[in-house]
């Protein structure tokens, strides 16, 4: 049901950028889009450039989106090739490549009263999504001039479109401390997919081993700013909608029995729960005094311990679920700078 929830959503998002680009057919029509005399607006441009980048999902709810626009914030780079079809539209085919990342330790550090349970939870991953992108572009303000050198010196946009990434979550060892110089050792990232982290072999309810190539529809508002006439400066803030749920690894699964789990994927016994551990994995901070703090003057505990002794007991293992059944997603923000190539093609004299 799942599966069939997802496919439809994506077709839906299909159909309505489909819908969109014939809602243009009759501005086509009206403009001569592929005619002679059309060519005047039409362009290219090749950009780069790069931004910021916002995870949401099970390590970041939606809900507290202003959270994850500030915690665990990471990078992201672009090129494309964009064509001007006509004053109001235009055709972009673009690389991406954006780190996302989501840690419990981290974003309960903005409200350990309100986040407790992350806290205890204590996930976090890394993950470099490689993403190939068609995309409309919709001018919102009237744009009157023809061609590359009658662009508008400001012009919004708005844009929507398709394409497919691949990815590859990974969280980092578990981290040591030098018995000699009492200094916290970070462990090496590894690679989650294959760690069978939701239960897969072991408990016949998980969900099935999840695919490194997924669909992705990104939608947002842009600024154009003209520079000169051979160069643009954009800015531009996109949600790329994913119909997936395992861009971080978790989903709503619980938690897979620890011994069972061992047997078939000894490493990902260590990475499917990680509420015993004293030292957050990606920053090496100590979760001691914040577990004693939550475990006592929240839960009430008489006698905390430590994570690695009461960790998993006081988050309540094995009676809840690693996450929730919503979609990932990521936001980007993204500065670019567009060179302008005339459609002109000046041929040398033939003497």
């Amino acid at each position: 049901m799942k599966l069939l929830k997802i496919k439809k959503t994506t077709y839906s998002l299909l159909i309505c950028f489909s819908a969109m680009l014939l809602a243009t057919q009759e501005n086509f029509a009206q403009s001569g889009i592929f005619s002679k005399k059309n060519k005047l607006n039409q362009y290219s441009s090749v950009g780069f450039g790069g931004g910021s980048s916002h995870y949401f999902g099970d390590l970041s709810p939606y809900r507290f989106f202003y959270y994850g626009l500030i915690t665990n914030v990471r990078w992201n780079g672009t090129v494309n090739y964009t064509r001007q079809l006509s004053p109001q539209l235009a055709a972009r085919v673009a690389f991406s490549y954006t780190r996302i990342a989501g840690d419990d330790y981290t974003y309960s550090q903005r409200n350990l009263t309100k986040f407790y349970q992350p806290f205890l939870r204590n996930l976090h991953f890394r993950n470099d999504i490689k993403e190939f992108t068609l995309t409309g572009l919709f001018n919102l303000l009237p744009q009157y001039s023809k061609g590359p050198q009658g662009r508008s010196r400001l012009m919004p946009y708005s844009f929507i479109g398709f394409g497919f990434y691949a990815h590859n979550p990974q969280a980092r060892d578990v981290a040591t401390i030098n018995a000699a110089t009492n200094q916290v050792l970070l462990g090496g990232w590894t690679n989650l997919k294959d760690k069978q982290t939701s239960g897969q072999g072991v408990d016949p309810t998980a969900p099935k081993a999840y695919s490194l190539i997924q669909p992705v529809f990104p939608l947002g508002l842009g600024l154009k700013i003209k520079i000169n006439e051979k160069f643009d400066l954009g800015l531009e803030g996109g949600l790329r909608i994913t119909p997936f749920d395992y861009l971080d690894d978790v989903g709503k699964s619980n938690y897979p029995d620890p011994a069972a789990l061992a047997i078939v994927s000894p490493l990902g016994a260590i990475f499917a729960n990680r509420a015993g551990e004293d030292i957050a994995a990606s920053t090496g901070a100590s979760r001691i005094a914040d577990f004693a703090n939550i475990a006592t003057n929240i839960l009430g505990l008489a006698t905390p311990g430590t994570p690695s002794s009461n960790g998993t007991t006081v988050f309540g293992y094995p009676n809840s679920a690693r996450g929730t059944q919503r979609w990932d997603s990521y936001f980007t923000t993204q500065l670019t700078l567009s060179y302008i190539i005339s459609s002109q093609v000046k041929c040398p004299p033939i003497k």
